[in-house]
C-alpha cells in the first residue's frame, strides 16, 4: 500500500501531495482521507467517488471503483489501474451523490518512475469503455471457439481411427505374449517356490534357535550381575556423600566457631581501646565543653574540606570488576529520575519497571537495573531527566546506556545530551547518539567540558516533532564515566558503602541485580524475585570476582534459621542451595526400584531414622526380596545332566541340559549319539525341545501336546543348501539364440549350464515370426500390403476394402477423390476394415494432401470423400474472420459515440464550454463547467450531457439533459432561442 494521502475541498492550496509509482509495478492500493476546508473529516455517507487524472501526453483516467472504508471520516481505498502506472499526472476525486458530481477535492500529483523496460502503454482510461469491449472479446471468443471446436471434432476422429488400429494390433500381440509368459512363469515358479521354502526353513530355525538359547543365558547373567552391582555401587555412594556431609558440617563448624571467637576479643580489645581514648581525650586534652565542641566542630569542618578535595572521577580509570566509576546515582532503581507531562493534551508519561517484564525481549541478558519507560506522541515531549546535580572537571566524559524503542527493528530515532548549561547556551546538545532500533543495543554519547561546573537538569532527549515508534522508549544500565570508553555498567561510589553494611536495605529485591561486593540488610524479599527458602528477611553477603564469578551467601533472620548458597558462573545464576547441619539428616530420604515378595517392581522410598547410638540408619532389608530372586535365579540356570537310562519324553520342565555319552537314552533323532546339549520350554501340557548333536553337528527339533511327542525335524544347513546348488549347475540346457523372421529359421542351438535363460519353443517362434510379418505389412509403409504400378484401379473394390496399406504408382484412379480419373497419380491408401458395414479408407497424397471416406460392402454405400484442413486454409479462413469482425467494430464503436452515453464522443471536465462550437452529431458529457451559450442566465458551474443532430451545414438541434430538467433549440447559422421543456408529471 502507498502512503496514505489527506486531501482537502481546499482547492486553492498549492501545497500538492506527490504520490510515488513504478511503472512496472501493478495493483497498488491508494489510501485516502478526504477533509473539509478547516481540516475536519468529510462525511461520505450516501455518497461515491471517481478517480480522475490528466497524464501527460493528453492521455487521461476515469475510474469509479473508489472504496469507502468509513463514511464518517472521509477514508477511502483505490486500487490503481494500470493506466496510472503509465505516465505522471495530476489526479484528484470528484464525490458523486444521487448521480451528480456535487465536489472534488484538491488535486495531486502522480510521479511515475522508470521500472523494467517492458510497461505498460500510456492510453486513455475509461472504466465504461471497458463493456463494448468485453462484448468485442467475447464475439471473438465464439468465431474462435467455433472455429477450434471444427478443428478438434476433425483431429479426435482421426485420432480414434489410429487408436482402434492400434488396440487391435496389441490385442493380438499381447495374447501371444502372455500365453508363452505363462507357461514360462510357471515353471520357474515352481522351482524358486521349492528353493525359498527350504532356505527359509533352515535359516529361520536355526537363527531362532540359536538366539532364544544364547539370550536366555545372557539375559539371565546380565540381569543378575546389574542389580547385584547397582545396588553395591548405590550403597557406596550414599555411604561417600553422608560421610561428606558429616565431614563438611564439622569443618564449617569449627571455622566458624574460630571466627566468632576471634571477632569477639577483636572487638572487645577495640572497645577497651575506644574507652581508654574517649577518657583521655574528655579529661586532659579538652580542658572544657567549649573546646571540646569547637575541636569537634573543627575536624567536621576539616573532613568536609577533605571531601572537597578528592577528585573522584580519578577512579574512573581504575581496573576493576565493573570499569570506570559510575558518576550518576540510583542508576540501579532510577530513584529521582522523572520525565514530564506535556499540556498540549498528548498522552505522555514515565515509570520505571522490574527488568523481569521485558524477559521476552531480545538481548534481555544485557539488562542489569530496572527499565525506564517513557512514552508520548513524539520525541520532544518524552525526555529522561536524571533528576541530580553532577559536578563535572574540565575533560572528556562517556555517558553509555541500554536503549530500544516499540516500533519496527530497522527504525531510527537518534538521542542528545542536554543540560541547564546548553539550555544557556544556544541550545547545542553536549552530543548525539548513535541510533537506536527496536532491539536492546548499547548506545553512547561521548562530550568534552572546557571547565569545571556543576551541571543540573542533565536529560537525554530529542528535539523534534517525530513520533516515537511503537509510542514508548526504553532505557537501562545508565552510566557517566571519564574518558572515551563506554565500560559495563556498575551502582556508583555515591550508592553505598559496599563493605562496611552500612548502605540503606534492600526492600523487595531482584536478588540476581545484587552482584557487588558487600553486606546487605533484605527486606520483604517475598515480594521481590529469586530470594532462598521461604522469604524470611535476613543478610545476604556477596562476593564479587570480576563479574564472572558471583558468591551470593543469605542468613535467614529468624530462630533456628536456615542457611542458603548460590553462585552465578558467566552471568548465569545457579540454583539456591540449603546449607546442611545436623538436624537434616532425619529429612533424608533413600529413592530404590526393589522386587517384593512377589517378585514384582515397586518404588521404595525409606527415611534416615536416628538410632540410640546417634547415628543414623535407612532400612531396606526387611521389604526388599532383591537379592532372595536373584540367588533363587543363580540356582536355577545351571545346566542339568542327563544320565543313563534317561527317555527324553520325560524330561519337560524348563532348563538347559546336556549329556556326556551316557547310555541307554531313549528317544534321541535316529542316528544320533548321546553326546548332546538340548534346552527345554514349556510345561506338561505342551512345550518344545531343541537337540543340539556334538559330533554330528546337526540341529533337531520337536513338540508336545496332549497327544504326545511329534517327529524329530533336522533342520536345513549350510551344507545340505551347498549340495542342492551343486546338483543344479551340473544341469545343462540347449539354447536357441537367434531366429531369422524373414527365412523362418532358427539359429544353431548351444548347450549351456541352467542359469537365467527363458526357455522357448522353436514352432512357437515360427508362428510369432507369421503375426509379426502380417501386422507389419498392415501397419508399415516399408512394407506394403500390395503395390500397383502404371494401370487403373478402383477403389470401389476389391484388394482396396481390405484391411492393408496400398502403395499405389502412376496409376489412374477410380472412385478417387478427384473427378479426373484420367491423370496418374502417386499415393499411398490405408484401410482400416471391422467388417463389410464398416470400411475406412485414407488417402495420403502430394504435399501433405488427407482424404478419407468410410464405406459399407453391406448396403452398397461408398460416399464422397472428405478432405482435411490445412493449418494454411485455417489460417486464411481466421484471418478472413477477423477482418470483418474489425470493420464490425469500427463501426459499432462509431454508433455507440452518438446514441450511447455511456460511451460519449467526449467529456469535458473543469473548464468553460460555448455550446455554440458543438455543430457535429453526437453527445458531449460536460463535467462541472462553466457553460456560455447555454439554457442559463448565471454562470454557475454544471454537470449535463449535451446531445447534437446535425441536419445540415446551416441547422442543428441540441439537447441539453441535467437531471429532471430538459432544454433544447434549433440551432440556425451559430445561433437560436433555448426552450425548457416541462417536467410536469402525467
Amino acid at each position: 500500500m502507498l502512503q496514505a494521502l489527506n486531501l482537502s475541498m481546499n482547492k486553492s492550496t498549492t501545497n500538492l501531495s506527490r504520490v510515488e509509482l513504478r511503472d512496472s509495478d501493478k495493483g497498488e492500493i491508494l489510501e485516502s482521507f478526504i477533509l473539509n476546508s478547516d481540516g475536519t473529516p468529510y462525511d461520505l455517507s450516501g455518497k461515491s467517488l471517481v478517480f480522475n487524472e490528466n497524464k501527460d501526453g493528453d492521455k487521461f483516467v476515469s475510474d469509479p471503483n473508489v472504496t469507502i472504508v468509513d463514511a464518517r471520516i472521509g477514508h477511502i481505498t483505490y486500487q490503481l489501474h494500470d493506466q496510472v502506472h503509465s505516465a505522471p499526472g495530476t489526479a484528484w476525486f470528484d464525490i458523486i451523490q444521487d448521480g451528480a458530481k456535487i465536489d472534488s477535492t484538491t488535486d495531486f500529483y502522480i510521479e511515475v518512475r522508470d521500472g523494467l523496460k517492458c510497461t505498460a502503454y500510456n492510453t486513455t482510461y475509461i472504466s465504461d469503455l471497458e463493456k463494448l469491449k468485453r462484448q468485442m472479446e467475447a464475439l471473438i471468443q465464439q468465431a474462435d471457439g467455433e472455429l477450434k471446436a471444427e478443428l478438434q471434432r476433425a483431429e479426435q476422429q482421426l485420432n480414434q481411427e489410429l487408436q482402434n488400429f492400434r488396440n487391435q494390433y496389441n490385442s493380438l500381440s499381447n495374447d501371444f505374449q502372455n500365453q508363452f509368459k505363462s507357461a514360462q512363469n510357471a515353471r520357474q515358479a515352481d522351482y524358486n517356490k521349492q528353493k525359498d521354502a527350504i532356505n527359509a526353513d533352515w535359516f529361520n530355525t536355526k537363527n531362532n534357535i540359536n538366539k532364544n538359547a544364547q539370550d536366555t543365558i545372557n539375559a539371565i547373567k546380565s540381569n543378575a550381575k546389574q542389580v547385584l552391582d547397582k545396588d553395591q555401587a548405590d550403597w557406596n555412594a550414599k555411604q561417600n556423600q553422608w560421610d561428606s556431609t558429616f565431614s563438611a558440617i564439622v569443618k564449617e563448624w569449627q571455622v566458624k566457631t574460630n571466627s566468632l571467637n576471634s571477632t569477639v576479643q577483636d572487638l572487645t580489645t577495640k572497645f577497651g581501646n575506644i574507652i581508654n581514648e574517649l577518657t583521655d581525650l574528655m579529661n586532659n586534652k579538652l580542658p572544657d565543653m567549649n573546646a571540646k565542641t569547637d575541636a569537634v566542630n573543627k575536624k567536621i569542618d576539616q573532613l568536609k574540606a577533605s571531601l572537597s578535595d578528592v577528585d573522584w572521577t580519578e577512579y574512573a580509570h581504575r581496573s576493576d570488576n565493573s570499569g570506570g566509576v559510575n558518576l550518576l546515582a540510583n542508576t540501579e532503581n532510577f530513584s529521582g529520575f522523572v520525565s514530564y507531562k506535556v499540556t498540549d493534551g498528548a498522552n505522555n508519561g514515565f515509570t520505571f519497571d522490574k527488568k523481569e517484564k521485558y524477559s521476552n525481549d531480545e538481548n534481555y541478558s544485557m539488562i542489569r537495573t530496572k527499565v525506564a519507560h517513557v512514552y508520548g506522541s513524539n520525541m520532544k515531549n518524552v525526555p529522561l531527566n536524571f533528576g541530580q546535580n553532577v559536578t563535572l572537571p574540565a575533560g572528556t566524559y562517556t555517558l553509555s546506556f541500554l536503549a530500544r524503542h516499540n516500533g519496527k527493528r530497522d527504525r531510527v530515532r537518534n538521542l542528545d545530551l542536554y543540560s541547564d548549561w546548553t539550555d544557556d547556551h544556544g541550545g547545542q546538545s553536549h552530543g548525539e547518539s548513535d541510533d537506536i532500533h527496536g532491539i536492546w543495543e548499547k548506545h553512547h554519547i561521548t562530550f568534552t567540558t572546557s571547565q569545571n561546573y556543576t551541571y543540573s537538569s542533565l536529560r537525554l532527549q530529542c528535539f523534534t516533532d517525530d513520533e516515537i515508534p511503537g509510542g514508548s522508549l526504553y532505557f537501562a544500565n545508565l552510566k557517566l564515566e571519564a574518558g572515551t570508553i563506554a565500560t559495563d555498567w556498575c551502582q556508583s561510589y555515591l550508592d553505598f558503602d559496599r563493605l562496611s553494611g552500612g548502605i540503606a536495605s534492600l526492600d523487595s529485591p531482584e536478588f540476581n541485580n545484587i552482584n557487588n561486593t558487600g553486606i546487605y540488610l533484605i527486606t520483604n524479599p517475598q515480594k521481590g524475585n529469586n530470594y532462598p527458602g521461604n522469604g524470611n528477611w535476613g543478610i545476604l553477603k556477596v562476593s564479587n570476582a570480576h563479574g564472572d564469578r558471583i558468591e551470593q551467601e543469605y542468613y535467614e533472620d529468624v530462630a533456628n534459621g536456615s542457611i542458603y548458597h548460590r553462585q552465578a558462573v558467566s552471568g548465569t545464576w545457579r540454583a539456591w542451595q540449603k546449607l546442611a547441619n545436623i538436624d537434616d539428616l532425619s529429612k533424608v530420604k533413600i529413592k530404590l526400584q526393589s522386587l517384593d515378595q512377589n517378585g514384582d517392581t515397586f518404588t521404595n522410598t525409606q527415611t534416615a531414622n536416628k538410632q540410640s547410638d546417634g547415628s543414623y540408619v535407612i532400612n531396606t532389608y526387611d521389604n526388599d526380596w532383591t537379592a532372595n530372586k536373584v540367588s533363587w535365579l543363580l540356582k536355577n540356570t545351571n545346566s542339568y545332566v542327563i544320565g543313563r537310562n534317561t527317555n527324553l519324553n520325560d524330561i519337560k520342565a524348563p532348563g538347559l541340559y546336556h549329556c556326556s555319552g551316557a547310555s541307554n537314552i531313549a528317544n534321541v533323532p535316529a542316528g544320533e549319539d548321546s553326546w548332546f546339549s538340548m534346552v527345554v520350554n514349556g510345561e506338561s501340557r505342551h512345550g518344545s525341545q531343541t537337540f543340539y548333536a556334538t559330533n554330528s553337528n546337526q540341529l533337531y527339533v520337536r513338540t508336545w501336546n496332549n497327544a504326545g511327542f511329534t517327529e524329530w525335524r533336522r533342520l536345513v544347513n549350510d551344507g545340505d543348501y551347498s549340495s542342492l546348488q551343486n546338483l543344479i549347475n551340473s544341469q545343462k540346457l540347449k539354447v536357441v539364440r537367434s531366429y531369422d523372421i524373414e527365412k523362418d529359421q532358427a539359429g544353431s542351438p548351444t548347450t549351456e549350464a541352467i542359469g537365467d535363460q527363458s526357455v522357448v519353443d522353436q514352432s512357437a517362434l515360427a508362428t510369432f515370426a507369421d503375426a509379426y510379418r502380417d501386422v507389419r505389412n498392415h501397419t508399415d509403409f516399408r512394407y506394403p500390403t500390395d503395390q500397383a504400378w502404371n494401370t487403373a484401379i478402383n477403389l470401389n473394390s476389391d484388394p482396396y476394402l481390405d484391411t492393408g496399406i496400398y502403395r499405389i504408382g502412376n496409376c489412374a484412379i477410380i472412385n478417387g477423390p478427384w473427378s479426373d480419373v484420367d491423370t496418374r497419380r502417386w499415393l499411398f491408401l490405408q484401410v482400416a476394415k471391422y467388417g463389410d458395414n464398416s470400411i475406412y479408407q485414407t488417402i495420403n497424397y502430394g504435399n501433405g494432401e488427407l482424404y478419407s471416406r468410410c464405406v459399407s460392402k453391406t448396403t452398397n454405400s461408398y460416399p464422397g470423400w472428405a478432405q482435411f484442413a490445412t493449418m494454411e486454409r485455417v489460417a486464411q479462413n481466421v484471418s478472413s474472420v477477423s477482418g470483418n469482425l474489425q470493420a464490425f467494430i469500427t463501426d459499432q464503436v462509431k454508433v455507440n459515440k452518438r446514441v450511447d452515453y455511456d460511451s460519449p464522443t467526449g467529456t469535458i471536465t473543469n473548464d468553460t464550454v460555448n455550446f455554440n462550437n458543438y455543430r457535429e452529431t453526437g453527445i458531449l458529457k460536460v463535467v462541472n463547467c462553466l457553460i456560455q451559450n447555454g439554457p442559463y442566465k448565471s454562470d454557475y458551474r454544471h454537470t449535463v450531457f449535451l446531445k447534437i443532430t446535425n441536419l445540415d451545414s446551416q441547422t442543428q438541434y441540441q439537447t441539453v439533459y441535467e437531471g429532471d430538467n430538459l432544454y433544447g433549440r434549433k440551432l440556425y447559422n451559430g445561433s437560436g432561442q433555448w426552450h425548457k421543456y416541462t417536467n410536469t408529471p402525467i
